[in-house]
């Protein structure tokens, strides 16, 4: 089960523009999420497969993508941080709708749970409401040693093999260069606080707590 924890806000907005172009569980082109992202097939493509590795789409080349039962409870997420943030700054601050729904865009994706709680508290949202769903639903793993998690997660001493790594710049690419890319085999040697000892096949490395987040591994 991915963590929304290791998603980048990148991600999360592929999977909202996934969930808002889908119709009854129907398919969406990626030429349509091209258009509404304003971003390049190609480029669109990619995270839609990179998604789909860690399991929150389906993905057929040429038949388009749907949100998998995992992405479609992170859509709801999404959606549930965008009402709520939407709401305190309406209700609460006196913000005028169009600036709250773009400053609450801008939010949702760095909303921690407590922060999340205490405005649903705020605002009077029931938690014990079934239709209410909430962040830690997503980032508890059911699974005890589920297939796909970020390396922050991996227990020390444990080999797993690169997946996916949820940033496409400069960083990346130092990364792969030291042999941190998906299908390669990795060994984490230790983890000390926010720090991350990993050995590759051609050298060994230090990360950071947030960069590690990043990187989704299948153990």
């Amino acid at each position: 089960m991915a963590s929304m924890d290791a998603l980048s806000e990148s991600a999360e907005m592929m999977i909202k523009n996934i969930h808002a172009l889908s119709s009854d569980g129907q398919r969406v082109r990626t030429s349509d999420l091209a258009v509404k992202t304003e971003l390049q097939p190609a480029t669109v493509t990619e995270m839609i497969q990179r998604l789909g590795e860690i399991g929150l789409v389906d993905y057929q080349a040429y038949h388009g993508v749907y949100l998998t039962k995992q992405g479609q409870r992170v859509a709801n997420v999404i959606d549930h941080r965008f009402n709520i943030l939407q709401r305190f700054l309406t209700e609460i601050l006196g913000v005028e709708k169009d600036e709250a729904a773009e400053v609450a865009c801008r939010m949702e994706h760095i909303l921690t749970r407590d922060v999340e709680t205490r405005l649903s508290n705020l605002l009077g949202v029931d938690m014990e409401d079934d239709s209410n769903l909430f962040c830690h639903e997503v980032n508890v793993n059911v699974e005890p040693e589920p297939d796909f998690l970020p390396l922050t997660n991996l227990k020390e001493g444990k080999t797993a093999k690169v997946r996916i790594i949820l940033e496409n710049n400069e960083m990346t690419k130092t990364l792969e260069q030291a042999g941190l890319s998906p299908g390669n085999t990795i060994l984490l040697k230790k983890s000390k606080g926010s720090s991350y000892d990993i050995e590759t096949e051609s050298t060994t490395l230090s990360l950071d707590e947030d960069i590690a987040a990043k990187i989704i591994v299948q153990n």
